[in-house]
């Protein structure tokens, strides 16, 4: 059984299928989410993601097995370059934040 690798060979990976470097370009942590932390552990501490998450096309959400995967693998999984996942995660979460500051 191949062994499962490590969120910064994966994140490597990603960004070299992409021609862009790991660890120049990528947002690596939004709104105290971290791309190694798994969808289970997201989605408890911060509970608004599920709809982000589903509109960036990872409709896994609701699966049990992804609750054990890292964002960096579900974005693997998903084609989705984790760099722009996380940039996504965190404008998304920026907008909420400014529209609970304006009511």
């Amino acid at each position: 059984m191949e062994e499962i690798k490590d969120t910064e060979v994966l994140n490597e990976e990603t960004a070299a299928e992409n021609g862009s470097s790991a660890k120049d370009d990528q947002v690596l942590e939004a709104h105290g989410i971290t791309a190694d932390m798994t969808l289970g552990e997201i989605m408890q501490v911060k509970p608004e993601i599920v709809p982000i998450l589903m509109d960036a096309g990872m409709h896994c959400v609701s699966c049990p097995a992804a609750l054990m995967e890292t964002l960096a693998e579900a974005s693997i999984v998903h084609g989705i370059p984790v760099d722009e996942l996380m940039q996504y995660i965190k404008e998304r979460l920026d907008q909420e934040d400014a529209q609970k500051e304006a009511q």
